[in-house]
Order: C-alpha cells, then structure tokens, then sequence
C-alpha cells in the first residue's frame, strides 16, 4: 500500500502522468517541428526535476498527483529525443540509431531502479521515497546541464506552426493507409505491456514477496537486457528480415514471455519470462517508431512521433488501471491472461497486414 492506496488506486495514480501527456504530446511534437527539438527536451527535463522534487517531501496522494501532472505536460523526451535522431541521420540507419537511443533509456532504466530501489529500503509496508527521489531530480540536474552546453541544434526544417490547425494535422497524420496500421498495433501492444509494468510490484510481491529493493534490482536486470536488445539484437533481425518482419517477431516474443510468467514459480522462469519479454518490448517500439518516420513527410517527423507517444500515454493510462481492476478482482495472473488474449488476436488481425507491407 502507498499512502494508504490499493492496487486499483495505485495502477490509476501512476497512470495519471500518461494521461497528461495524451494531451500535450502532440502539441509538443508539432512545436519541435516549428522551433527545433533542444528547447522541447530541455523544458521536458525542466518538469522532470521539478516533479520529482514535490515526490520527495510527499505525505499525500494529492501531491504525488501534482508531480504526475506537472511531468505529463511537458514530457517528451522519447518522442522528440527520436525525432532529433531521425533530423540527423539516413533512413537506412535510422532503426539502428534509434535502438541504441532507446538503449540507451535502458541502461538508465537498468541504473536508476537500482539506485532508487536501494535507497528506496526492502520493506514494502515503509518505503523512503525520499531519498530515492532527491536522486532523480539531481540526475534531472544533470541532464539540463548536458542539455544546454553539448546538444547542438538539428537542421531540422520547420513549419508554421497554426494552433487551429493542429487537430486537423493530426488527422492527417493518423489517416494515411502506410502508417495508421502502426499507430492502433503501437497502442494494442504497449496497452498489454503496460498493464503488465502496473501490476508487476504487486505481482512479485504476492508470488515472491519482494519490496522495493528485490524489484529495483530485477529492474537493473531488465534494464541491461533492454540495452541488449536495442543495441545488438535488433540490428541483427533488422538485417536479415527487414522492420515488418522483425516487429511481428517481437509481438510473438512478449507472447510467450508472457505467457511464461502465468506458470511462474521460481527464478529460472521468471528470468527466461524477462528475457522473452524485453527483447520483444525492446526491438518491437524502436522497430514502429523508425517505420512511422521513414513512412512520413519530414515536416511532420516530430508530430507523428508525438502522436505515437500519444498512443503510448494512453495505452498507458488505460492498461495499467485495466490491470490494477483485474488483479484486484480476479487474482494476481488474471491480467496477464487478458493480455495473452489481446496478443493472440493481434497477431491474427495484424499478421499479414506486417508480412504483405513494403
């Protein structure tokens, strides 16, 4: 329990940040069109520090609230950070590049777990939040000083940026045959990932009875397997079956990760569980992201990609509650069965529109 919450208030209060940012990625994306991506990142860094500065002196769920929305608004550093990648490199190197961004991500997934889950204590019922959140916001510090002193510019091309217009664009965007099949897979898959990711800490706890320190550490684990994934694994299935096959690949992956995890009983099957997940999580997102922005018009890179963290945020929001109900309800596996479900039709609804795609 945080704060006095339950599994279904706990899964919708850390939803409340992708919420937010259902809403403001897009505007977010579409301004890193018009004024270049370094002012959207450095902002976004700006909130992150600021929100996990009110998390550290947190005595109610109103202030964890407030720190969730404060860092929703301005959060794209994925979205923009791809963006910039994309302004700066070729097409045929683009996938490559942005898997090692997102490994990148990973490694600081692997660390910061760690360090926080450390800080953080081993007993679940009396965490300090604290002083694991005095860190992040000194790693935030730091990442605005990077931010403004070594990250030049990218020659992106912009556009006028006409507020009225923006949902209109949008529409554009998402309607265009090429690319709209990515968005909906994008959002079913990470609806089903992300449910997993809001039930987990609950999960270990009812199966293994880990606090936070046991699950910072398996999060060090998942964090280098991600860095893995998107450093070398990915270049290797990009090479040889090309984006829409690979991205079919790593949906069959989480599938029997999955899968898996529903007869878990031991550490052996939860680290072969990990593995099969990570790297389809971990090759599957970079894969979409780099297909969606070799598939769209320049001008329009950092607001496709915003709207694909749009999709992001609200599979999100959604999935993680949508777990928190079931487990609630149903018991600590029911979840996972859902999300098997939701995988297997998606592979019968998506299979050959990823096969017969050039």
């Amino acid at each position: 329990m945080f704060l006095g919450a339950g599994p279904i208030l706990v899964t919708i209060y850390m939803s409340t940040f992708s919420f937010i940012q259902f809403f403001s990625s897009p505007y977010l994306g579409k301004l890193s069109d018009k004024i270049g991506r370094k002012p959207l990142l450095l902002s976004s860094s700006i909130a992150d520090l600021i929100s996990h500065s009110i998390m550290a002196f947190a005595n109610a769920l109103g202030l964890v609230l407030i720190s969730r929305i404060i860092a929703g608004l301005f959060s794209c550093n994925l979205s923009v950070g791809s963006a910039y990648i994309s302004d700066i490199t070729e097409n045929k190197d683009r996938t490559k590049f942005i898997g090692r961004y997102n490994a990148a991500y990973s490694l600081g997934f692997a660390i910061g777990p760690f360090i926080g889950g450390y800080l953080a204590g081993g007993d679940p019922s009396n965490p300090d939040f604290f002083a694991s959140s005095i860190f992040a916001a000194s790693i935030n510090f730091i990442n605005i000083f990077i931010l403004i002193f070594f990250l030049k510019p990218s020659k992106s091309k912009t556009i006028k940026f006409n507020k009225p217009n923006l949902i209109k664009n949008i529409y554009n965007i998402i309607s265009q045959k090429n690319i709209s099949y990515l968005f909906y897979l994008y959002f079913l898959i990470n609806f089903v990932f992300s449910g997993l990711n809001g039930i987990f800490a609950m999960w270990s706890e009812k199966v293994f009875g880990w606090g936070p320190e046991q699950i910072g550490t398996l999060m060090c684990f998942v964090g280098i397997l991600l860095a893995f994934h998107q450093t070398l694994t990915i270049n290797f299935f990009i090479s040889r079956f090309k984006e829409n096959i690979t991205a079919l690949i790593s949906i069959i992956s989480i599938f029997i990760g999955i899968y898996i995890l529903t007869i878990t009983s031991n550490y052996l099957l939860l680290s072969i569980s990990v593995f099969f997940c990570t790297f389809g999580i971990g090759v599957f997102n970079p894969t979409i992201n780099s297909l969606i922005s070799q598939k769209i018009s320049k001008e329009n890179t950092g607001s496709a990609l915003s709207i694909n963290q749009s999709a992001l945020s609200i599979s999100r929001f959604s999935g993680q509650p949508f777990s928190g109900i079931f487990f609630q309800t149903f018991g600590y596996n029911a979840p996972l069965y859902v999300g098997l479900i939701i995988l297997g039709m998606v592979k019968v609804l998506y299979s050959s529109e990823l096969i017969n795609r050039k």
